[in-house]
């Protein structure tokens, strides 16, 4: 069958086949008009050309030697000794999905919410897990890991995590999140440059910086960015538009937000699928990338792990703590000095008093 259609003086035949492709365009553009409603605007305060924010009170920079002048990554304190972060500084990939294992080098957390000097204290990492789902599929997918640290870095409760129920409940909402790291902030591209340009000197944050994103369902992407990436279906998806995205630094930095009225984390800073990244990206969409990241309830395990050796490592120390703590001096019984008593001594008409413990009257002398 064919449709003609008349527009002025110009005639357009339609097959059946065109009239279906023309059906889905049309649902396709009313979809996008449709989230029109909920796209968000980025106001000019994230990672990309960002402002110092200290409003998240457990974000803490990561090195990997004490001699480090500026962070090399970001992590998110769960509790005391607990840091949450991204697995890729333990494991990574190639592009041929081979592992690069970094597990062997060493790691320090700084103090939480702090701006990094060169005097900075820097706590060491005693115990890592990376997820057990960490994999390559074109993407960086499970991307997560738990570190330990040998004292308490901070007096804090435990963080509120969100759970599978209110993080569908979000991204439903198309909530608003907060993603805090210690990363790039500059755009390393001048103009008529192409990508990826070459990283700045003294490119690095010293201080936290926020960027605001969007939570949003798998399917708004096909509208925003004009394509899809199906192995992304299970992870936590965000979106900012344009360049606005996080950029290197950033990495294990935190995913918050505000849920009736207290702060929870849902996830590590999310990776991104050919978004801007500062300028360090070999592709950029030129609509914002797909944001992605493993939500935190995928790895409630290995977190029960690190609370377990956490539980163990202070039963430890409160023993040693014992032992060392040294025994109190018994204070001795004071002897009571003897009584002495008085008696008297005659002799004819001389008499004498003669005072002792065990008074005797002299020779001569008889006791009265």
């Amino acid at each position: 069958m064919a449709i003609s259609i008349f527009l002025r003086t110009v005639t357009i035949y339609l097959t059946t086949k065109d009239l279906i492709l023309l059906a889905m365009k049309l649902r396709a553009a009313a979809l996008a008009l449709a989230l029109c409603a909920t796209t968000f605007i980025q106001p000019a305060n994230a990672s990309y050309n960002g402002v110092i924010d200290y409003s998240n009170t457990r974000i803490v920079p990561m090195f990997r030697d004490l001699n480090q002048p500026s962070p090399g990554w970001s992590g998110y304190l769960y509790a005391p000794r607990i840091i949450f972060t991204a697995g890729h500084g333990e494991l990574n990939f190639d592009s041929n999905g081979n592992k690069i294992d970094y597990s062997n080098l060493p790691a320090y957390a700084g103090l939480p919410n702090s701006k990094v000097s060169n005097d900075s204290k820097k706590f060491a990492v005693v115990k890592k897990w990376v997820s057990t789902s960490m994999r390559y599929d074109n993407a960086t997918l499970g991307d997560f890991a738990i570190y330990v640290v040998g004292e308490d870095i901070a007096d804090v409760p435990r963080a509120k995590l969100a759970t599978r129920e209110i993080a569908k409940e979000l991204e439903a909402a198309r909530a608003i999140v907060e993603i805090t790291g210690y990363g790039d902030y500059q755009d390393r591209c001048k103009e008529g440059d192409q990508l990826p340009c070459p990283e700045m000197n003294n490119s690095r944050s010293l201080e936290p910086r926020k960027l605001k994103v969007q939570l949003r369902p798998y399917e708004d992407f096909i509208s925003l960015v004009g394509y899809e990436r199906p192995q992304l279906k299970t992870s936590q998806l965000t979106w900012g538009g344009g360049k606005i995205s996080p950029c290197g630094g950033d990495s294990g930095g935190s995913v918050t937000t505000t849920y009736k009225g207290e702060e929870i984390y849902l996830s590590v800073t999310p990776n991104g699928m050919n978004g801007y990244a500062c300028g360090a990206t070999g592709y950029f969409d030129g609509k914002g990338g797909i944001g992605y990241a493993s939500p935190i309830y995928d790895h409630l395990d290995i977190l029960k792990e690190a609370e377990d050796f956490v539980a163990a490592a202070l039963a430890q120390e409160a023993i040693e703590k014992a032992k060392a703590k040294p025994s109190p001096t018994p204070t001795p019984t004071p002897i009571a000095a003897p009584k002495k008593s008085t008696i008297t001594c005659v002799k004819g008409k001389t008499a004498k008093k003669v005072t002792a413990v065990s008074p005797k009257c002299p020779n001569g002398f008889k006791k009265k």
